[in-house]
């Protein structure tokens, strides 16, 4: 099938569904022009409902492109990168689950990418992010652009669609009360680094679990899960560690507080199962620190 069969919104649902045999979006860098013609030509015949289908098209879509974008940025090493794209593509799919029904069983691999996302996010060492305390001066409604006030509602209710458009809040005029170091933020967009001498920002995280995990994926569409674990090493494997360092144990205690003398160590470790055996010669499950 070729973009120029898809002439209605059912017809690019239906292309988009089983995105890892063929991903048919991702051969179409202008299916927004197109589905905005579409969207255009529906309005002009007062079809809301057709609209409405096209702003599932275009989302779906989207979420679709998001996620193989976000591993493309993971195969690429660009860490932050992909942690930005997952987070974009976790937004877009919890605005489509209200007024599109996602099933295990969905052809469009949405229910696929909803756990996928929180199992990439799971292996990240980010802890700490930064959330503004923000006063909101000014809010304009996306759909009519009139004032948002309390007590004279424009009529449009935020997350409803209309005109085949999602209707948000612009902010258009705000204050940064406060900044907060949280470990649940809101969005999780602002991650707490470190500082170079000149003042550019320093990647300084460990991602050993996320690029394992990576490494042996050839396609994003490749399911894997992980177990929390234990396992027991020798003292002699972390002799070398000076005794102020941080216990090997994570418990968060000096080595000298904590483990050290021991005969052997309880440690944690993380599971890897991939439902797709990798290329090359890695085995099905392997133990991670």
């Amino acid at each position: 099938m070729t973009v120029s069969n898809l002439t209605n919104a059912e017809a690019w649902i239906d292309a988009l569904r089983y995105p890892e045999d063929d991903p048919l979006i991702l051969k179409t860098s202008d299916h927004h022009k197109i589905l905005a013609k579409l969207k255009t030509a529906a309005l002009s015949r007062y079809d809301e409902e057709e609209a409405t289908l096209i702003w599932k098209a275009e989302t779906i879509a989207e979420v679709q492109i998001k996620f193989i974008t976000a591993f493309s940025q993971l195969k690429k090493q660009n860490f932050y990168s992909a942690w930005c794209h997952l987070e974009q593509c976790e937004i877009t799919l919890n605005s489509l689950k209200k007024h599109h029904i996602i099933s295990d069983d969905d052809p469009h691999r949405l229910a696929y990418i909803d756990n996928m996302i929180a199992r990439w996010q799971s292996l990240y060492p980010y802890k700490v992010f930064f959330s503004p305390e923000i006063l909101k001066k000014k809010i304009e409604c996306s759909v009519c652009r009139a004032p948002v006030l309390p007590r004279s509602p424009c009529g449009h209710r935020k997350g409803k669609i209309y005109h085949g458009d999602l209707c948000h809040h612009i902010v258009t005029e705000m204050e940064i009360l406060s900044i907060s170091a949280v470990e649940n933020p809101v969005q999780r967009y602002s991650v707490a680094f470190l500082a170079n001498p000149d003042g550019t920002q320093k990647d300084h995280y460990n991602y050993s679990n996320v690029k394992f995990v990576s490494d042996r994926l050839s396609s994003p569409f490749h399911g894997w899960h992980s177990e929390q674990t234990t396992r027991k090493i020798a003292a002699s494997e972390v002799a070398h560690l000076p005794s102020d360092h941080p216990c090997p144990c994570l418990s968060g205690a000096e080595f000298s507080e904590c483990c050290i003398g021991r005969s052997e160590l309880v440690v944690p470790h993380l599971q890897i199962a991939f439902y797709v055996q990798p290329e090359g010669n890695f085995p099905e499950n392997e133990l991670l620190l």
